[in-house]
């Protein structure tokens, strides 16, 4: 992983009830971004956030 310079870091939260898609929209976003080549599967245990 690339080393970002501090005055570049953003963090954010997701943030919302059980069920409400949090994982998904992470993972939707991580693929959007190309920070990973495919999309996993909550139902499979194979995305990156769990």
């Amino acid at each position: 992983m690339a080393h970002a310079s501090p005055k570049r870091i953003r963090n954010v939260a997701l943030v919302g009830h059980r069920g409400s898609g949090k994982t998904s929209v992470n993972e939707a976003l991580l693929f959007t971004a190309g920070a990973i080549n495919r999309l996993g599967s909550v139902a499979d245990g194979t995305t990156v956030s769990d």
